[in-house]
């Protein structure tokens, strides 16, 4: 059985052949367990589009407590002067705007519940909409 160091040189080695690369990521593949590899490769997907981020309810300043921190930085929303808070539909987390729009750029999932932000679209009520009975009105 090999050490880490004799694992190490073997990569190493495998690394510095020409050609070899093929191998190295058969190794690799072998070492990283297969869950883990599926997470990096869904770190290649697209996140949430821009249009969402930018339309994610704004928190009202005064609705933030002065204890209350963003989960993603750690840092109290009130130390900014003007905090720009936002919270997250279905699952009601907040983080600051800046902080969520670099995760949400790279994941559709809440970094605190991983709850699937863009499988909760909101529900309109069209049951009281009235409907426009001369549809050649307008053209």
């Amino acid at each position: 059985m090999s050490t880490r160091r004799d694992l190490r040189n073997h990569i190493h080695e495998l690394y510095q052949e020409n050609g070899a690369s093929n191998a190295l990521l058969q190794m690799l593949s072998q070492l990283i367990p297969e869950s883990m590899q599926e997470e990096l490769l869904q770190d290649e997907k697209q996140g949430c589009p821009e249009h969402y981020v930018d339309s994610l309810p704004r928190v009202n300043k005064n609705k933030i407590e002065d204890h209350e921190t963003c989960s993603i930085c750690c840092c109290r929303y009130k130390e900014d002067e003007y905090p720009l808070v936002v919270e997250l539909p279905h699952c009601g987390h907040c983080f600051d705007l800046e902080c969520v729009a670099v995760w949400l750029s790279k994941r559709t999932t809440c970094p605190l519940c991983r709850d699937d932000v863009l499988s909760h679209k909101p529900k309109v009520d069209v049951s009281q909409v009235e409907m426009e009975d001369d549809w050649g009105m307008y053209g």
